[in-house]
């Protein structure tokens, strides 16, 4: 009995631990002979401990209570967090907080998929966007090329001579510089005539048409009313001079219309700034007085038909000699004011220098309207590589922070399993990155690769400044900011993502 006290006296006064040292002193032997030496037991700090520890499991409470409302634990985690729970029991030691067990490595990968994969999400938007503003830069440079090509296209000039667009402008220019400044020094040379009564006096010099035919059927004698009948006879009488009459008729028409109209266009040349007809000396002179001549001959002529063919058709019908001649001059002159028209709107119609301005004009028209046209698009996609920029922004943004909530979701499961089981020391109840309270829960910190959005970024960002130059670049950056956000590092809502990542 002496002895078994003694043995448990020297248990209580000579055991002893010391951090991960432990030793034990056993007693000398009871007979009097000197004590066997002690025997000491050295364990590593890594080694696994020898004792097991109970660690408790989620209360059936808590299970029950978050089965019917979804609180403490979310329904979704319940299962995963009873069995972090009792995992962390069958490993029956405490744990290091950057140690991670089987089904933590598990809900970390999975969380570290769920970011690959939106990742790849938003690696496919940005491309498509950097697909679109490639394609749209593309069409641009076409666009510019040929915008700077239409100075070099051959058109035809007022001489029928082949000449360049930019050649073409700059001789418009330079005559219309030269009409303006006449006109402004009280010139009547340039002066135009509305287009309006250029078809008119057209028009008008058609009506001569049937006069003259009724006038050369009564001449060569062709009877209008048996050919109206059907009369036989009268159509194999009559049918030659018919169409000599029509020959005739027509003859007559165009020689007032196109001649008048002719003489006047080419008379135009001559004319002073006052609007006169300006002869030149020597040989020169006798073309133009030949054609001012003709022009009054045919006005004349057509004059002189008409009053005879009013006043034989009146006397014929039994009317008086004065009223049919009074008849006859009246429609004489309506016939000469009428072809005096038709000469005078071509005549008067502006000079030399307007019909180079028109002809050019008609000419360089379409390609000006090209021009606008095309200055119009490359405008328009300014602002569309802006809206695909912005666009891009917000994705990149999205993108980083779908990538945060799985890795972030699995934080927050593997720290709600710590919270009943605590194996893994209170250490791991919350842990900061340097004061950041955005950064990760649980070390160690979750890191994904997001290079390729970066560099989908900055080739979109390269595409737009080449195209838009560094005026535009600024513009960009400005609107840019307005979007986004503050440039204050602060206020920017990436660098949460960055520290993250």
């Amino acid at each position: 009995m002496i002895g078994m006290r003694r043995f448990f006296l020297y248990q209580l006064l000579f055991r002893n631990k010391i951090g991960d040292t432990t030793m034990t002193l056993i007693p000398a032997a009871s007979n009097g002979q000197h004590p066997v030496p002690p025997e000491v037991t050295l364990r590593k700090p890594t080694d696994l401990p020898t004792v097991t520890t109970r660690f408790p499991t989620v209360p059936k409470s808590d299970l029950a209570w978050s089965l019917a409302t979804g609180t403490p634990i979310p329904r979704d985690w319940l299962a995963q967090v009873d069995a972090m729970a009792r995992e962390q029991q069958r490993i029956g030691h405490t744990r290091e907080p950057d140690c991670l067990s089987n089904m933590e490595a598990f809900v970390a990968s999975k969380g570290m998929a769920g970011a690959e994969q939106a990742r790849e999400q938003g690696a496919d938007a940005l491309a498509g966007l950097v697909d679109q503003a490639a394609v749209l830069i593309g069409e641009q440079t076409v666009l510019r090329t040929e915008l700077d090509r239409l100075d070099t296209v051959p058109i035809a000039g007022p001489n029928d001579e082949i000449t360049a667009v930019k050649d073409a402008r700059e001789r418009m220019n330079s005559v219309s510089t030269t009409v303006t400044s006449e006109r402004d020094d009280g010139s009547v040379k340039h002066r135009r005539v509305p287009r309006t009564l250029r078809k008119v006096a057209i028009a008008a010099s058609v009506v001569d048409f049937p006069i003259l035919l009724h006038f050369t059927t009564q001449v060569f004698n062709v009877d209008l009313t048996g050919l109206a009948t059907g009369d036989g006879t009268a159509w194999s009488g009559s049918l030659v001079p018919l169409l000599t009459s029509i020959v005739f008729a027509v003859l007559g028409t165009l020689a007032v219309a196109v001649g008048l109209s002719f003489f006047g266009r080419d008379l135009k040349g001559y004319k002073d700034a006052d609007g006169h007809l300006d002869v030149p000396d020597g040989q020169a002179r006798t073309i133009p007085l030949l054609f001012a001549g003709l022009s009054v001959a045919l006005t004349g002529g057509a004059g002189f038909l008409m009053a005879y063919r009013i006043v034989s058709e009146s006397l014929a019908a039994g009317g008086g000699t004065a009223g049919a001649v009074m008849l006859g001059v009246f429609f004489a002159i309506v016939v000469v004011a009428v072809n005096a028209v038709v000469f005078f709107v071509h005549y008067r119609d502006g000079s030399l220098q307007t019909d180079e301005i028109s002809h050019l004009a008609a000419v360089l028209g379409p390609i000006e309207e090209q021009r606008v046209a095309t200055a119009r698009r490359i405008d328009t996609i300014g602002p569309e590589l802006v809206r695909i920029q912005l666009q891009a922004e917000r994705v990149y943004g999205r993108t980083l922070t779908m990538m945060g909530e799985p890795v972030k979701g699995a934080d927050q499961l593997r720290l709600l399993a710590r919270a009943y089981h605590q194996g893994c020391g209170a250490e791991a109840t919350i842990r900061t990155h340097s004061g950041s309270p955005h950064a990760n829960l649980i070390a160690p910190s979750t890191t994904v690769d997001h290079s390729i959005l970066d560099e989908l970024m900055n080739k979109l960002d390269e595409l737009v400044t080449s195209s838009a130059g560094k005026s535009g670049a600024k513009k960009f950056a400005a609107l840019n900011s307005l979007a986004i956000g503050s440039d204050d590092p602060e206020d920017d809502d990436t660098t949460e993502l960055d520290g993250e990542w």
